[in-house]
């Protein structure tokens, strides 16, 4: 397994390390792990993979051509901006340049294909091993392309696990860029013409996204791993523990989280009886997103700010006190995108509150939809009346979520989706 963003023994990357190596054991095979040089293995890494930090970069997502990158324009195997030159493209280039030399796309590119060669050879990788880029997306394909193209006396095979959403169709700057990732991709699947190559995605909408982007069918959809855990201590809590799980970011309703903590203190919702809203802030930027005037609830408690990156077994442990989870994130980022903390919630039959038109509501949506496992939002307005609806249907949707959550466990649990890559 390859996955360069695994910097602390945390987070939902190295989780996903854990849950494959995990099926990969229970299979009988033997787990090695290539992440960022800064890693140091805890014991359950340990325990699961013999560990290399080797690779330099990180967070390779940020020169994609996608939905989550800053890319306009298709790259060849060196990193360079590719195709008939013209100002845009121009102005693209003087954009990059001003970059730190560490995060210019073609310094990261060149770096991560030659970690990608040091691994292979300390490793004594053959082409009888599988080679799973955990975190995949169509910067770091390249990358692989450019670290494999010269590497034509062994086939190795290589699965990449797609997780972001490509560009919005419905908008003339997605189509736009749709294009040039497909050049993109082509370039790199070309040059990995000796190798075997498969695609896969952690939802059938990005499948079916990444497949009308190529032109063809290129991807196939596997279930996003999840742990199997207990039904959720914090059900039936007084005050309910209201979670927004894991840090906040731009797509993750980072923006939108004081306003909406106005609205629950407007409605009266933040008390004893009430709710008590759980939040991971970073510990220089809490103060900003929390309202000032409300600072005094985090000193009583009445809202639980964590301002540390939680261990894996602290992070299973705060979600396990949830009563409900609040998703205040961008629909048209996750369209198609996976939540990797809407399936551990929906795991815990922890009831969820998601917004409408996306992956997320889709899921709730096959549970039932509104009222069954929680509600589904179209403005961010809605939620205080919604969570005051829950109070009052709470043991309800509780016994729905519970039900529902063996249906989910079943669906994600990592055995399976080791099957679904036919590994």
């Amino acid at each position: 397994m390859i996955d360069d963003n695994i910097q602390d023994a945390s987070g939902h990357y190295l989780e996903l390390s854990h849950m494959l190596a995990k099926a990969a054991a229970n299979s009988g095979l033997p787990v090695i792990l290539a992440t960022h040089k800064n890693f140091e293995p805890d014991d359950e890494t340990l325990q699961l993979c013999q560990v290399y930090p080797i690779f330099k970069t990180t967070k390779m997502i940020r020169w994609s051509l996608g939905a989550n990158g800053k890319s306009s324009y298709p790259r060849d195997i060196k990193g360079n901006i590719s195709g008939a030159p013209s100002v845009a493209k121009l102005s693209q280039i003087i954009f990059e340049s001003f970059r730190h030399p560490s995060r210019k796309p073609k310094n990261m590119l060149i770096e991560w294909s030659n970690s990608f060669r040091e691994f292979l050879d300390t490793a004594k990788i053959t082409e009888e091993d599988l080679l799973i880029l955990n975190t995949a997306d169509d910067f770091t394909l390249l990358a692989m392309a450019a670290a494999l193209s010269n590497h034509k006396n062994q086939s190795f095979n290589c699965h990449l696990i797609f997780h972001f959403s490509t560009n919005d169709k419905q908008t003339k700057s997605g189509r736009v860029k749709n294009d040039p990732m497909r050049s993109q991709i082509e370039v790199a699947l070309r040059c990995l013409k000796n190798h075997r190559v498969t695609i896969h995605t952690t939802t059938e909408e990005l499948k079916h996204e990444i497949n009308a982007v190529m032109n063809r069918d290129i991807a196939n959809a596997i279930p996003y791993p999840t742990r199997i855990c207990r039904i959720s201590e914090g059900v039936n809590n007084t005050p309910c523990k209201a979670t927004f799980a894991g840090m906040p970011r731009a797509e993750k309703g980072k923006h939108s989280i004081h306003q909406f903590l106005e609205n629950l203190e407007h409605h009266q919702l933040i008390g004893d009886s009430k709710y008590q809203p759980s939040l991971q802030l970073p510990r220089k930027h809490w103060r900003s997103v929390v309202p000032k005037t409300m600072h005094h609830y985090c000193a009583d408690n009445k809202i639980e700010v964590i301002t540390s990156h939680l261990s894996t077994e602290a992070y299973q442990k705060w979600l396990d006190q949830t009563g409900i989870g609040i998703f205040l994130y961008d629909p048209i980022r996750y369209q198609s995108r996976c939540s990797g903390v809407l399936l551990e919630m929906l795991c815990r039959g922890i009831p969820v509150i998601v917004p409408a038109s996306c992956w997320l509501s889709s899921q709730v949506e096959s549970a039932g939809g509104n009222g069954t496992v929680g509600y589904i939002y179209q403005n961010t307005n809605e939620i205080p009346m919604l969570l005051k609806r829950f109070l009052s249907e709470r043991n309800q949707i509780n016994k729905n979520s519970r039900i529902f959550s063996e249906k989910v466990m079943k669906m994600h649990v990592s055995d399976r989706t080791l099957e679904k890559m036919n590994l």
